[in-house]
């Protein structure tokens, strides 16, 4: 309806069709003509890129907790909730098996880590929630002072 029909020609080649999973292996590296570019060596690996969300939910989900305390220690990824937090927020869990829930996007299959179901809920314009967590850590009445006697913000 807006002129668009061309990228649907031929299987959306013109945009792409062929899905792999984060980090894959894409062709025989960086072509002549974007290593030029770029200044870099033709033939430095290229991979397939990540949402950055998701980039963030997979270092959580991830992470080794091992020797932290932390609760997670021991259980498994499909027990964990990431929360990446930016203009918006969004909350990822894993699981084994396609779970659907109403108003919660996905499942979708490999997105983020290969072999494992992603659903993730978000909320728009959450940028409060990063004043929130500032403005409540213990530091912040002084670096605010300081700020403040410097005309910072």
């Amino acid at each position: 309806m807006v002129g668009l029909e061309d990228l649907v020609t031929d299987n959306y080649s013109k945009i792409g069709n062929q899905v792999l999973p984060p980090g894959a292996s894409l062709g025989s590296g960086l072509t002549p003509e974007a290593a030029k570019d770029l200044g870099l060596p033709p033939g430095i690996a290229v991979a397939a890129s990540l949402i950055d969300a998701h980039a963030g939910g997979l270092g959580v989900i991830g992470a080794d907790v091992k020797g932290h305390g932390l609760a997670c220690e021991g259980q498994p990824v499909t027990s964990r909730l990431a929360v990446i937090c930016g203009t918006s927020s969004c909350h990822m869990g894993i699981s084994k098996n396609p779970i659907f829930v109403p108003g919660v996007w996905g499942p979708y299959f490999s997105a983020m880590v290969p072999g494992f179901w992603l659903n993730e809920g978000g909320q728009s314009v959450t940028g409060k929630l990063i004043d929130h967590m500032v403005q409540g850590h213990a530091a912040f009445p002084e670096l605010q002072a300081k700020a403040t006697a410097r005309s910072l913000d």
